[in-house]
């Protein structure tokens, strides 16, 4: 059952292996937005993005099945955390990666000690050879989204938020399997509108929603490593379905300029995927959001530096420096 009641003994359950998060409360008009902003800084999480959450819960409430070790497939973040939690377990990780995986994101899963296979060009193909491979004794596949333990563990995101900042009209996040935005919906149970953002090119639950269910899409995009779900989860769509959710695309002009501005605005770096949310509430109406106090899941920040210096527009050389 996914409920408020599960996500609270899921957030008892991880709380040794999460941190809790800083909200960062803009001044409105911060970033263009004409709201009050509450930005929800996973990109502080250990693992560098949310996904600790749900594969720290996962683990853990099957913690009698994975003594062989844990095994995930991931273009980047989930493999992460579960590489991460796995670390903490004592037991060794096995990531499956698509092609698209950024360079930064395999580093960092072979710096954490797990083993990498390339598999296939989309996350379906890598999923499909981490599948066959965890039928090994004694190992545990970790879904990125598809299990109701993952889904409890982002849920615990939304349990924070609130206390954090009780009085929020709004949360806005990005989408790519749907496991995240379905936690927080469980959460919230329709008392806030979740505005689900997604990259034009990777628009798996916006393309379900129009098809009425779970539909394959094509994904590309700047965003690919994070967000290029082909299709959105069978039982986060299901929850999503029935919630308050609103769901729009963006650009990836529009991505880029977000990823840049929480940069040079607030010095925070993050990946493309974080970026979504920003440049999604930049697209609507004043009229639509304004003077609203709108909660904002920065969701990760495993990103390449060099990426962020090419997005800024200024190289290390320019910048200004302290010289006393």
């Amino acid at each position: 059952m996914i409920n408020r009641a599960a996500i609270r003994d899921a957030a008892d359950r991880i709380s040794s292996n999460i941190r809790l998060t800083p909200v960062l409360q803009l001044e409105p008009g911060a970033l263009g937005i004409n709201s009050t902003l509450c930005l929800k800084l996973e990109n502080h999480q250990i693992s560098g993005s949310f996904k600790i959450r749900g594969a720290a819960n996962a683990a853990l409430s099957a913690r009698k099945r994975n003594n062989g070790g844990l095994v995930a497939a991931s273009g980047g973040n989930h493999g992460i955390a579960v590489a991460t939690i796995a670390n903490r377990l004592g037991v060794p990780a096995q990531i499956f990666v698509p092609t698209i995986a950024s360079p930064a994101k395999v580093s960092r899963l072979q710096a954490l000690g797990a083993k990498v296979t390339v598999e296939g060009d989309t996350y379906v193909e890598a999923r499909a050879a981490a599948f066959e491979f965890s039928k090994t004794d004694n190992l545990q596949m970790i879904e990125a989204f598809e299990t109701p333990e993952t889904i409890l563990g982002q849920g615990t995101i939304g349990l924070e938020c609130e206390a954090q900042v009780p009085e929020l009209d709004a949360i806005a996040l990005s989408v790519g399997g749907g496991g995240l935005a379905a936690g927080l919906a469980s959460w919230f149970e329709g008392r806030i509108p979740i505005f689900c953002a997604e990259p034009e090119l990777a628009p798996s639950l916006n393309f379900a929603l129009s098809a009425g269910k779970p539909i394959d899409v094509e994904t590309g995009g700047i965003a690919a490593d994070a967000l290029g779900c082909r299709r959105v989860g069978e039982v986060g769509f299901e929850i999503l379905k029935q919630s308050y959710i609103v769901s729009g695309l963006v650009s990836e002009d529009d991505i880029r300029q977000a990823q840049r501005d929480l940069w040079n605005e607030l010095r925070l770096v993050v990946e493309p995927a974080a970026a979504v949310p920003i440049a999604y509430l930049r697209s609507l109406p004043d009229e639509r959001i304004e003077g609203q106090k709108i909660g904002v899941l920065i969701c990760g920040a495993n990103v390449d530096l060099g990426q962020i210096q090419a997005a800024s527009g200024s190289p290390a050389s320019d910048r200004d420096v302290d010289k006393k």
